[in-house]
């Protein structure tokens, strides 16, 4: 268990990725996104970094370890779930529902989370359009990711992280890829754009702008017998 201010660091963080902000994130930028001192965001950075939650650059920023990556991911879940279900089923407005779930997302059992879940459908976004991690997909990273170009054809992964500027960041959120998203690769042509498909969406991407996104995979390879 960690701290509901510790768990918010890492709530904020993965929203500024989620926003186009470039990994690593700058200290001062979380401490902006949080309105705390920089000072006081350097010390949970680096109480983080202890922990193995977060990887910290001096003068660079701070971005997620696979463990902090599992940990906030569940948190997003639930804070998101809480949302669904408050407009949903309670009919309060988007945003008096992302003020009552955060108050929800630290004490939320993984089993309640997992029950709330199958209550609603399983749903896929938030009122907002923001993903909710499936609850298993994220389980088990075994590393810190690899680019997108790495990932062969068929399979799929979850994109961990930018590392483009605000103008191909923001690019791509107006396209609906962001980190969280489960993308396939359905083919790399000769000059190694990258094609890949992530719900009913097709995008294809420059050798150079696909190298700079940082994915997870989320499944093995099929193999087929013929």
């Amino acid at each position: 268990m960690h701290s509901e201010n510790a768990e918010m660091y890492l709530v904020s963080m993965a929203i500024l990725e989620e926003t186009g902000t470039p990994v690593p994130i700058p200290i001062p930028r979380l401490a902006g996104e949080l309105d705390v001192q920089t000072v006081s965001a350097n010390q949970m950075v680096r109480k983080l970094a202890d922990e193995g939650l977060v990887s910290y650059q001096p003068y660079k920023g701070v971005s997620f370890t696979p463990a902090g990556r599992e940990t906030v991911h569940t948190i997003l879940r639930n804070r998101r779930l809480w949302e669904v279900f408050f407009v949903q089923q309670l009919n309060f407005t988007p945003s008096e529902a992302d003020a009552l779930a955060c108050r929800m997302e630290h004490i939320t059992h993984p089993e309640v989370a997992a029950r709330l879940s199958e209550f609603l459908g399983h749903p896929a976004t938030s009122p907002t359009g923001l993903p909710i991690p499936n609850g298993e997909h994220h389980a088990h990273h075994s590393g810190a990711g690899i680019s997108l170009p790495e990932l062969p054809t068929g399979v799929q992964a979850e994109v961990l992280s930018f590392g483009l500027d605000d103008a191909a960041s923001a690019y791509l959120r107006s396209e609906n890829l962001i980190p969280g998203t489960v993308v396939e690769v359905l083919a790399v042509s000769s000059n190694g754009a990258v094609l890949v498909a992530f719900g009913q969406q097709r995008l294809s991407l420059s050798r150079e702008m696909a190298a700079r996104i940082i994915v997870s995979p989320t499944q093995e390879r099929q193999q087929y017998v013929v």
